[in-house]
């Protein structure tokens, strides 16, 4: 698949394919890879917002696209943290997927070429990494 800030458009299909891969890479059973994929797909939508707001905003970054750019991760990571927290206290292993296959494709967008490193973009990708990092480390 090619890198996500290459491709003219975005849709959740996309980013399904992503949780799809990475869900399959995991080596657990199939009821738990199917609740992971599930619980993951929840959080597609409010990503590719996220990136299609940067697609069509990002070229030349001004305060105001830093500024939804910062409202749109943190939107993000309330979502995941609502989704880890309840999924962790039902299933630990359920959670910790959750957070594995988000984890990276922040870590893959973070680590795609075109983005320089002081763009909002960068940053918030880094904050948001922090940010699931923190809640893993306190289980919520």
């Amino acid at each position: 698949m090619e890198p996500i800030l290459l491709k003219n458009t975005i849709c959740t299909e996309d980013i399904d394919h992503l949780i799809l891969k990475g869900v399959h890479d995991m080596d657990i059973n199939q009821d738990k890879r199917d609740e992971i994929e599930s619980e993951s797909k929840k959080l597609s939508g409010t990503f590719v917002k996220i990136i299609d707001y940067h697609m069509h905003n990002g070229e030349n970054p001004d305060a105001s696209y830093s500024f939804r750019i910062a409202v749109n991760f943190n939107n993000f990571t309330e979502q995941y943290r609502q989704a880890f927290v309840e999924n962790y206290k039902k299933d630990v292993l359920i959670g910790f997927g959750i957070s594995a296959i988000w984890m990276g494709i922040l870590n893959g967008l973070d680590a795609e070429s075109g983005i320089m490193p002081n763009h909002p973009l960068k940053r918030e990708i880094a904050a948001c990494l922090r940010t699931i990092s923190e809640i893993l480390d306190n289980k919520g």
